[in-house]
């Protein structure tokens, strides 16, 4: 006899795939929430172990089969490909000609191009479904609910889930070390933040604030620099780009999460964020010398690799370096380089960095573009807010991907989409509200070329790109 918990579970996954056949939004968050809570890892999900089940490709083969059938209920949006998404499938096929490129392939490298083929095409139904307001916020909840399951889960970890006093197997299988798991908990934070603000009725604002507080428990238990600092750059981010109307709320906001998240700390923690508050200590830390060194060495193969090593095959490439005296401080077979852009320096070369670089910037570009056109939009707001939340999620992921590795992590991915679900959902309204003429509104408007003699509608404050 299977525990309640396990029916539940069989239950819930097959009847959010059969709805996602008519709702294709529920098979956006179906497939999130086996992303975030990989049911393979969880007691209640072990009874169905036997049974074989592929969670996420059972998850998108019916969200895909549900744009398909049900395509009456997926946005319309003005392309088929945005430029983001353009860039993206050129970043792609960036990383699956890298080992011919390169010349050198692994397994590891297999694995990897498999998957980044499949999280593109999931990026795609994720923007596509995530461009109306109510879905995106459909997407945000996921998120909440994904955050408050992982931070439960960290919360009753037992003694043998922490290693060196570190938290680690809590989350999906990209962020089960701890590195990983407290940057993706760091980056929910601003989200779960920004909904707070915005969130209506009585139930949903408890609900976030619960999911907030054990995403902060999650990362003081991580205890992870990378976090610490992304979360630190995205606090100085939120101080100076506070929209007006909520800059007050804001701020008292920021100080009650950082007195509430010091007195879950402990000595432990401050012991391990000392080296980020005091730098002159980084010499007599044998961990932070280490990663030194890595980065020195990646940025001499990079030298001489200008057109990358092929994907995957960073931590084999490496072998052929010099390391110096700290050479075992990791195991050779499994180094890597603790910082995304040299990851993708070093294995996608000069011509994946700049397509990476591309990407983000028109994220980032995105987020402005929706500030602009906020005040035109449905829900003011609301619209700010979500923007606001999207940008500083970002500058904390971002950062704490310089110090951990997140270029082939989903979530890291998710997060840089937000911002192009978020301005193709707002630009729908503002068409709608304008009804701005088929013919215009499917132009590039510039700022400084806004003369349609044809339009006879006020031309909505900050539509241009």
């Amino acid at each position: 006899m299977w525990p309640t918990k396990t029916y539940l579970l069989i239950l819930s996954f097959v009847g959010a795939c059969a709805l996602s056949m008519v709702y294709p939004i529920v098979g956006i968050a179906n497939y999130m929430m086996v992303y975030q809570c990989n049911p393979h890892w969880w007691w209640w999900g072990k009874p169905l172990a036997p049974f074989g089940i592929r969670y996420s490709m059972t998850a998108f083969i019916c969200l895909f089969v549900g744009m398909l059938v049900s395509s009456s209920r997926v946005p319309r949006t003005r392309h088929i490909f945005g430029d983001w998404m353009i860039l993206l499938i050129l970043f792609t096929l960036i990383i699956v000609t890298s080992t011919i490129v390169a010349g050198s392939s692994s397994s590891y490298s297999v694995s990897l191009i498999d998957k980044t083929v499949k999280m593109t095409v999931f990026l795609y139904c994720f923007v596509r479904m995530g461009a109306e307001r109510r879905n995106f916020r459909i997407i945000l909840w996921t998120l909440v609910i994904g955050t408050l399951m992982i931070g439960n889960d960290a919360f009753h970890a037992n003694a043998d889930q922490f290693a060196n006093g570190r938290l680690n197997s809590v989350g999906g299988v990209d962020f089960r070390e701890s590195s990983g798991l407290a940057a993706h908990m760091a980056a929910m934070l601003p989200l779960l933040g920004a909904l707070l603000l915005c969130a209506r009725g009585w139930w949903k604002k408890p609900i976030v604030l619960a999911a907030a507080i054990l995403a902060v428990n999650t990362i003081v238990q991580c205890r992870t620099r990378s976090a610490f600092v992304g979360l630190i750059a995205a606090a100085a981010m939120a101080v100076f780009l506070a929209p007006r109307g909520v800059r007050k709320r804001i701020y008292l906001a920021l100080i009650v999460a950082a007195f509430g998240a010091y007195h879950l700390t402990d000595g432990h923690f401050w012991t391990r964020m000392q080296t980020v508050l005091e730098p002159q200590d980084y010499q007599h830390d044998s961990t932070i010398q280490a990663r030194m060194e890595l980065w020195q060495t990646a940025w001499q193969m990079f030298g001489d690799h200008p057109l990358g090593v092929g994907v995957g095959q960073f931590k084999y490439s490496i072998v052929a370096y010099d390391t110096g005296e700290l050479e075992h401080a990791f195991g050779l077979p499994r180094r890597v380089t603790h910082n995304t852009y040299l990851l993708c320096a070093t294995e996608l070369g000069v011509q994946g960095i700049t397509v990476f670089g591309l990407l983000i910037l028109v994220s980032l570009n995105k987020v402005r573009r929706c500030i602009r056109m906020a005040d035109d939009t449905d829900d003011p707001f609301e619209s700010r807010l979500l923007a606001y939340g999207c940008l500083l999620s970002m500058v904390c992921f971002l950062t704490a991907a310089v110090f951990t590795d997140r270029l082939y992590t989903e979530s890291f991915w998710w997060v840089l989409a937000l911002p192009v679900c978020l301005h193709e959902a707002l630009a729908r309204e503002v068409e709608a509200r304008f009804a701005l003429p088929a013919a215009i509104s499917s132009r590039r408007w510039h700022e400084d070329e806004l003369e349609y003699p044809e339009l006879t509608c006020p031309v909505p404050a900050g539509f241009a790109t």
